[in-house]
């Protein structure tokens, strides 16, 4: 009886994992295949790495149950799992090294709705970035930018609105306001500023792409889905135009994404090249006026995906790239990351 027992709960078992590979599976085929053309795939793109979060299961389920099948469905699963994210995790020592000066950018979505901006200013100090790519910047961080770290950051190009529109960038360097300027998309900016770096000028572009802030009504989703299919045509035709250039926001989208893929058939994904771990950055704080995600009072988990990102033309390479210190106050955290110019 224990035999029959076990061998019944083997079936449930596998019929269930077998259930599990089939959605897998199938996401899978349409994604490869169809990108974000269809909506509800191109949702499920956003937040794909959990869809791989039952394979240690599949794994448990063959091997107890002795069940072929399912260890070739685990591997195959693993076997994308690795190919999509498998790099991130490679170890990065000395990956890039040089002896070259570098420059050190930070991109930081700060949230709007606040004025809590202790925790801002703390991060921003700890960080030290060379030059910082602000988003959402509001009217009171901005005027306190102006008089707490005018010394550190005597070049401010500020933009400040209180919503989510206010953009801004700060820098050690001289910057100012490009003749290039770009459609207006965008949740904010963008900003196109000409950097001075040791006598070289960089194109420097902040921005703040078009958000999809619900799962309903569809039509409105795949909206925000296109207008980012905009944006990043945009900032590709941006880059072939640069001899040289550094792009960096928050571009709510992931890597799965079309919007992505065509950006980084231009540019270099800073944290990709020499990042370690997923290196998600969104979302964080629950104070009123964050967007993470919540049914009542029940909050999804913190830092499911990577959407903030510093990108460069491949004259430069990435030394260094990681997410900055966790403020307590946004919903995003910061990317910093240290490029080295190729000679």
């Amino acid at each position: 009886m224990a035999s029959k027992s076990r061998k019944i709960r083997c079936q449930d078992l596998v019929a269930v994992a077998g259930a599990y590979l089939l959605i897998l599976f199938s996401w899978l085929g349409v994604y490869l295949a169809t990108g974000d053309r269809f909506t509800v795939i191109a949702l499920l793109n956003f937040v794909a790495i959990f869809l791989f979060v039952p394979l240690a299961l599949v794994l448990l389920v063959a091997i107890t149950c002795k069940s072929r099948w399912l260890g070739i469905g685990f591997i195959i699963g693993a076997a994308a799992l690795l190919w999509f994210w498998g790099d991130l995790f490679i170890p990065r020592i000395n990956r890039n090294p040089t002896t070259e000066p570098t420059l050190s950018v930070m991109t930081y979505n700060v949230l709007a709705w606040h004025n809590q901006y202790g925790p801002i200013l703390d991060t921003i100090r700890a960080e030290n970035p060379d030059v910082l790519l602000l988003q959402e910047l509001n009217t009171g961080l901005a005027n306190i930018l102006q008089n707490d770290l005018i010394d550190a950051y005597p070049y401010q190009v500020l933009v400040p609105v209180d919503n989510p529109e206010g953009i801004g960038v700060i820098s050690k360097f001289p910057i100012q306001p490009s003749e290039l300027t770009l459609p207006q998309l965008w949740a904010g900016g963008p900003q196109v500023l000409d950097l001075d770096w040791r006598g070289e000028q960089i194109t420097l572009v902040n921005f703040h792409m078009f958000p999809t802030t619900s799962i309903l009504p569809l039509d409105e989703v795949d909206r925000s889905i296109r207008f980012r299919e905009q944006e990043a045509q945009i900032l590709a035709g941006l880059a072939n135009q640069s001899e040289s250039a550094i792009m960096g926001g928050d571009a709510n989208t992931t890597s799965l994404s079309d919007a992505y893929k065509t950006i980084t058939s231009v540019l270099v994904d800073a944290y990709r090249s020499a990042g370690f771990g997923l290196g998600h950055t969104f979302p964080g704080s629950t104070i009123p006026g964050s967007d993470r995600p919540h049914i009542g009072w029940l909050y999804v988990p913190a830092w499911v995906m990577r959407i903030d990102y510093v990108f460069h033309t491949p004259d430069w390479i990435t030394v260094s790239a990681r997410t900055a210190r966790i403020d307590d106050v946004s919903d995003h955290r910061g990317v910093i990351v240290e490029l080295a110019k190729i000679k």
